[in-house]
């Protein structure tokens, strides 16, 4: 059995809306990202190896709703590897104030910026940790 972080109720909390048909899903996808993000921290945990700190309690759960709440947002499904299944989802790849243009990146650049979502905590999440001493550092793919 994998740990989970989070719970719906959690997510909705974090995000202000209800949550996502499917974020039992993508909390569960999310606490695996959070529990390889802290494989070397020293923490203290119950005999299933869930945190009992509630310091560290809340850190892997706001993380895991972060991770979550990304996804959500974007459209992604982390268990597709990010691949748009017909969602349309877009990626941004330039902006103008005025007079307002924007521009989508590619299929290409989009396809492999959802696999990098799906597969990577965000800057998000992983500063939440980062904040709790949980890793080493925030870093960014660019």
């Amino acid at each position: 059995m994998s740990l989970v972080y989070a719970t719906p109720a959690d997510l909705a909390a974090w995000t202000g809306t209800a949550a996502p048909a499917n974020a039992v899903t993508l909390l569960r996808v999310a606490s695996g990202l959070v529990r390889r993000a802290t494989v070397t921290a020293w923490y203290a945990t119950n005999d299933t190896g869930a945190p009992t700190d509630p310091d560290v309690v809340q850190a892997f759960s706001d993380a895991t709703c972060a991770q979550a709440a990304t996804w959500a947002t974007l459209g992604i499904d982390p268990t597709t590897a990010g691949v748009d299944t017909g969602t349309g989802g877009r990626v941004v790849a330039s902006r103008a104030l005025g007079p307002a243009n924007i521009s989508y990146a590619g299929a290409d650049d989009t396809a492999a910026r959802r696999a990098q979502l799906a597969d990577d905590l965000t800057p998000e999440a992983l500063g939440i940790l980062a904040d709790a001493g949980l890793v080493r550092g925030v870093r960014t793919h660019g």
